[in-house]
């Protein structure tokens, strides 16, 4: 079974961000929480919850790198 997580960005910015610490069961329930929840000027991306991914954006969230 996999997890899935949102992250976001300003489609000007290059980096994408955690949007919310809520795990999906499911690829397409995480598509579907970020596409109805990203307000207009911001893209999204769902992507695995394992470790690279964990240490990519999980524990950047609120730190300015």
């Amino acid at each position: 079974m996999h997890l899935y997580f949102v992250l976001y960005k300003k489609k000007k910015d290059e980096d994408y961000k955690i949007f919310t610490n809520v795990l999906f069961d499911a690829e397409d329930k995480a598509e579907l929480f970020g596409k109805k929840s990203m307000k207009r000027g911001y893209e999204h991306k769902v992507v695995e919850y394992n470790k690279e991914n964990v240490d990519r954006y999980w524990y950047k969230h609120g730190k300015e790198n």
